[in-house]
């Protein structure tokens, strides 16, 4: 076993002991026994973890093509990608959601000071979202800014949260309104504190009796709120029905159309894409562009079509400047989107022009992934 700063760490190698985050010493952040990948590093970055415990260094480096023989990005004069929020803001309100589904119990019918004084907090979080968001309303949204490979339920409501807000700006809700979204759809998964946590975290698919118990975080979610008096009615309806299908097949009551509420209309969208993105122990994370055509292929079925046409116009996921990996595993950067899909490029190794959508020698050619700054960074200092 050997103690390694972060700057010697690499890819592959087994992590000898827990790591802990500088605010939480009882959950561990990340598990003895890990293997380290990008997604880990990332984390491990983002939590400004030092060094580490690692039970070998001597492992192979990273396969395919090396970012060292690559043009960097700034030699093409494209600007990075601004992101959605600032970090500040971002650990801010993770934090804050953490303390949250931590003090909070369902089974009591009481609401503590301290969960009273964080839910105070995140109205104010909320309140600056919408704000940061609101700055330029009618900017993309870089979705693939929300994606830290970080699991825990908390990190799923800040990202369901920025996605509701950036729909309701699309659909010209008032800044009132805005805010009464946001907290809705931060809190839409309060309930799953009332789930086991062995649920929670099994590492295979639920079996029908599990799914059950899960399918009530909803109604439970609604009891809190409601016997705690956080919100108002529109909140209460918005978390209940958030897991209600257009077509009458969700849950909780089989609410169709514009039966369901709008804000679980708005939360809906956001919640399956944000579910679809994320590493789960049974299965691997879809691809952005895959998420969205899932759901494209559910308006008028699992979700209200206005809702999904406003999603897909607000997100970028592909954003100028960011660097992209094609299937032929060449890397590129993103010149320009006028189509959302199909972005024009600059590969890395040669400085090629490529227009994705019109060049008809690349139609066969997808875009595996966004390359994340990080991961290009390292590989540099690699």
């Amino acid at each position: 076993m050997k103690r390694l700063s972060f700057s010697n760490l690499r890819i592959g190698m087994v992590l000898e002991e827990d790591i802990y985050s500088a605010n939480n010493r009882v959950v561990p952040l990340v598990k003895r026994g890990a293997v380290l990948d990008w997604p880990l590093m990332t984390k491990l970055l983002r939590h400004n973890i030092q060094s580490v415990y690692v039970n070998d260094e001597s492992v192979p480096q990273p396969q395919g093509q090396n970012f060292r023989n690559l043009i960097p990005p700034s030699a093409f004069n494209v600007p990075a990608p601004k992101p959605i929020i600032e970090d500040e803001l971002k650990v801010e309100a993770l934090e804050n959601l953490e303390d949250l589904f931590h003090n909070v119990s369902i089974d009591e019918g009481v609401l503590h000071e301290s969960s009273l004084k964080i839910i105070t907090h995140l109205d104010q979080i909320v309140e600056q979202l919408v704000n940061s968001l609101e700055d330029d309303r009618h900017a993309l949204i870089n979705i693939n800014d929300l994606k830290s490979y970080d699991e825990y339920t908390y990190h799923h409501s800040l990202s369901v949260a920025v996605l509701s807000i950036s729909i309701g700006q699309y659909l010209n809700l008032s800044a009132d309104e805005l805010n009464r979204l946001g907290k809705c759809s931060i809190m839409h998964d309060i309930g799953k504190t009332a789930i086991p946590l062995e649920i929670i975290n099994k590492p295979s698919k639920l079996d029908d009796d599990e799914f059950r118990i899960v399918k009530g975080h909803s109604t439970a979610g609604f009891d809190y709120l409601t016997s705690r008096g956080i919100g108002d009615e529109e909140m209460w309806s918005g978390v209940l029905h958030h897991h209600e299908k257009y077509d009458g097949s969700g849950y909780p009551n089989g609410l169709k159309g514009e039966e369901i509420p709008l804000w679980s209309r708005i939360i809906t969208v956001a919640d399956v894409y944000d579910a679809l993105t994320s590493n789960r122990p049974y299965r691997k994370p879809m691809q952005p562009s895959e998420a969205i055509e899932y759901i494209l292929g559910g308006s008028y079925s699992s979700f209200d079509f206005d809702m999904v046409d406003a999603f897909s116009k607000r997100v970028n996921l592909y954003p100028v400047g960011s660097v992209i990996e094609l299937s032929n595993m060449r890397y590129a950067v993103v010149l320009d989107t006028y189509n959302h899909l199909r972005p024009v490029v600059r590969a890395m190794d040669n400085g090629e022009v490529i227009d994705l959508f019109r060049n008809r020698h690349y139609l066969s050619i997808v875009i595996n992934r966004v390359v994340p700054e990080v991961e290009y960074t390292l590989s540099i200092a690699q």
